[in-house]
């Protein structure tokens, strides 16, 4: 079996590259091969987990990174013959909440090398795939915000994201949409937001999805209609305690396959990376992605 850890550099103010050292010893008398692989721009873990993949060969291959470095890797493996290792070394982590009981990189650089692995289902965004939260509104204007209080440095995830509920609060939008649920009627709405999860977990921690479930084959969606400003900034609380599904501007469903178009281009989060479009469709993939599980 070989290892290949991909490094984005730039994740985490440098708690990746500062986590190389730690791969190089333990792997100094491991019986199996290792190898890092360097990114150096946007895309690139991509690039290398499709060239991982297209060998052939069994390998392991490690995030070592945040969100927007594991989201890479996944729009780049395929096939059963590679195992996923996802070491956090970002801001946020958040899709390991819904994988891993351990978050420590450090313990997880031990474990992971001899652990076993499992299929985990992945969601699919415009032909993109994600593996733990995608959404649409005011979230993804929130992330847009969030990466730029990240880069101060004594800012946390969480405090980033608390800062840019903040200031999206302030320039308020909501989306006229139509929408449809697993080829179903098609109905309108005035939404503030809508998550497609497959994890339960975003935000730096907020618990959007409380029932959310990698294995079970079905997004969990969660509607969130046009509150005022005040009433908004009394329901974040709820939302981040995962205490929001019972609130009357919110709505619940689980399904394999939406489609929301809007009146005017809808901004996109998928796993922290963010786009634009009028017409969004997700579906949920089932078992399509191996990953080791500690």
């Amino acid at each position: 079996m070989r290892h290949v850890f991909i490094v984005n550099p730039a994740a985490g103010k440098g708690r990746s590259s500062a986590l190389i050292g730690s791969i190089e010893n333990r792997f100094r008398r491991f019986p199996e091969p290792y190898h890092i692989e360097i990114t150096n721009h946007p895309g690139h873990a991509t690039d290398i987990a499709k060239r991982l993949s297209a060998e052939g060969t069994p390998m392991r291959v490690y995030s070592v990174g945040g969100d927007g470095t594991l989201n890479e890797i996944i729009n780049g493996v395929s096939g059963q013959h590679i195992e996923l290792g996802i070491i956090p070394c970002g801001s946020g982590n958040d899709a390991i909440r819904s994988i891993y009981n351990i978050t420590d990189p450090h313990v997880l650089l031990k474990i992971l090398p001899v652990a076993s692995s499992t299929l985990l289902d992945m969601g699919k965004i415009n032909g993109r795939y994600f593996i733990n939260i995608a959404s649409i509104g005011f979230d993804a204007e929130v992330v847009t915000l969030s990466r730029k209080f990240k880069r101060i440095p004594p800012v946390s995830g969480s405090m980033a994201y608390i800062l840019g509920v903040l200031t999206a609060v302030i320039g308020l939008k909501k989306h006229k949409v139509r929408i449809t649920i697993d080829d179903g009627s098609e109905r309108t709405n005035e939404l503030l937001l809508c998550a497609f999860a497959n994890g339960k977990f975003y935000g730096g921690g907020m618990k959007a999805a409380p029932q959310a479930d990698m294995t079970d084959g079905i997004l969990d969606i969660c509607e969130v209609e046009k509150p005022g400003r005040i009433r908004l900034l009394k329901l974040f609380p709820a939302f981040m305690r995962g205490e929001h599904t019972g609130l009357k501007e919110v709505t619940l469903h689980r399904c394999r396959k939406i489609e929301i178009v809007g009146t005017r281009p809808l901004p996109i989060n998928f796993d922290g990376e963010i786009t634009e479009d009028t017409r969004v469709t997700v579906e949920i993939v089932p078992g399509s992605l191996r990953v080791l599980i500690p």
